[in-house]
């Protein structure tokens, strides 16, 4: 019994080891959770390319369908104009749980990535930030 206790226990442990996300993964993640809705933007991609990421909103007490990710998220150049994104893509969910990826111009000699979420959840703005270069 004690050995297939173990084995079970070891098991675990290697599974949830290679599920766990790496250091690198969880800096690219940030979250906001101020009022009803929780935000989670993790920036996926920030090159000479373009920028993308994928942003989630998540609530167990409003309707999220009336959000448009075309509206809602912008990239904040660093003199505060803001773009939209030039496409979104993968945006499912509906009710309490929506997500889809935002893409965006690069921006051109930009020290980091500065993204907005407007007007989601009775908050005005959530900003989410990340220094170049990636790391």
């Amino acid at each position: 019994m004690h050995t297939v206790f173990s084995a079970a226990l070891a098991l675990v442990l290697l599974i949830g080891g290679s599920l766990a996300p790496t250091s690198a993964q969880s800096a690219l993640t940030k979250r906001d959770g101020q009022g009803p809705v929780a935000v989670v933007v993790t920036l996926m991609e920030a090159t000479a390319s373009g920028i993308t990421a994928k942003v989630v909103l998540d609530t167990h007490s409003v309707a999220l369908d009336g959000i448009a990710f075309e509206q809602a998220v912008r990239l904040r150049r660093p003199d505060g104009t803001e773009i939209a994104p030039v496409a979104v893509e993968g945006a499912s969910g509906a009710g309490h749980h929506r997500e889809a990826v935002v893409k965006f111009p690069a921006i051109d000699g930009a020290t980091a990535v500065h993204i907005v979420v407007k007007d989601v959840g009775g908050i005005a703005e959530r900003a989410f930030r990340w220094a170049l270069p990636l790391q």
